[in-house]
Order: structure tokens, then sequence, then C-alpha cells
């Protein structure tokens, strides 16, 4: 007779990022508060996908973002997608 053992793991993640180029604070004006503003490569690592995707969200207008010498990425908005982006 064979038996078959589950086995369940769960696993906790922490992203650590530290570099100011990266991250700032910022007045969001589509969610109208002052926000955390973050690459498009931190942007990919919150929300587990690609870089490149991350940048389509932003030319199809499905985050909200700003440009100055780059483009930040408004991770309140972000963070409303997480799970619903594909790869």
């Amino acid at each position: 007779m064979k038996q078959k053992t589950e086995i369940e793991i769960e696993l906790n993640e922490t992203v650590a990022y530290s570099r100011r180029s990266e991250r700032s604070k910022a007045y969001c004006p589509q969610c109208e508060t002052l926000v955390e503003m973050v690459s498009p490569y931190i942007g990919a690592v919150l929300a587990h996908s690609t870089e490149r995707e991350v940048y389509r969200l932003v030319e199809t207008d499905q985050v909200h973002f700003m440009e100055n010498d780059g483009v930040l990425i408004c991770r309140k908005s972000l963070d409303a997608l997480k799970g619903k982006i594909s790869y």
C-alpha cells in the first residue's frame, strides 16, 4: 500500500531597497496624495514581474507615473494591480 505525504511550505519575502534614485515620496495627481514613487526596476521586483511589463503598464496608463530624469511609478497604483499583472 502506497502512502501519500503532503508537505506545505510557507514563504515570506522581504524586499529591501535603499538607493534614493529608485524611490522617493512625491505627490501623485491621480491619487491626490503623497505616495512612494519607485523606479520601473523596483516596481518589477515588487510586482513579481518584469521591467518590460511595468513599462507596458505605464504605456497603457494602467499605473500612475511621473517623468523627470526618468520614469517613477506610483507604488499605490502598482500595488492595486498586484496579482492582475500578466508576464
